[in-house]
């Protein structure tokens, strides 16, 4: 029964530290960092490109739970990112509105497992809106996203059994 009662204000800790974070984090972002950025396609994977530091200095607001930065830095990688649709979404088309800038705003923190990231155990994002992402998506035809836009702040690798 007490191992119960300290896991119960353990995980009551935990969710109000990343409350915390998310709070501190978000206000950052918002009177340090840019609202915008600029949609871009890579070989079919189109994105709005970010300032880096939406990743660089904002880490450091959750390296003590146990987050590493994402691996999107380095020769031939995109760098901090919104996803907005995948090479196998656009059969081939043309984005006409690449180059444009997309503005945005922050909705909220979440820390989730993804399903088809390999050795990730949990991701740390930033849920965004951004009105004019589902417009491109309907404008072109693409199937309903399965998830949120959002920007990638951390990653939580898995821990081999």
């Amino acid at each position: 029964m007490r191992s119960l009662k300290c896991l119960i204000v353990f995980l009551i800790l935990c969710t109000q530290c990343i409350a915390a974070s998310c709070d501190t984090l978000l206000e950052y972002s918002r009177t340090h960092l840019a609202l915008s950025g600029e949609l871009k396609n890579l070989d079919g994977f189109v994105y709005v490109d970010l300032d880096d530091n939406y990743i660089h200095s904002l880490f450091d607001f959750i390296r003590d739970q146990g987050f590493q930065e994402p691996p999107y830095f380095g020769d031939g990688l995109i760098g901090a990112h919104i996803t907005v649709a995948y090479p196998n979404e656009l059969n081939n088309q043309i984005i006409e509105e690449c180059g444009m800038p997309v503005s945005f705003t922050l909705r909220e923190c979440q820390i989730v497992h993804p399903p088809r990231w390999q050795d990730v155990e949990e991701v740390y994002l930033i849920v965004v809106d951004a009105p004019i992402l589902d417009q491109l998506r309907e404008k072109y035809r693409l199937p309903k996203r399965q998830y949120d836009f959002h920007i990638t702040i951390g990653v939580k690798q898995k821990v081999a059994a």
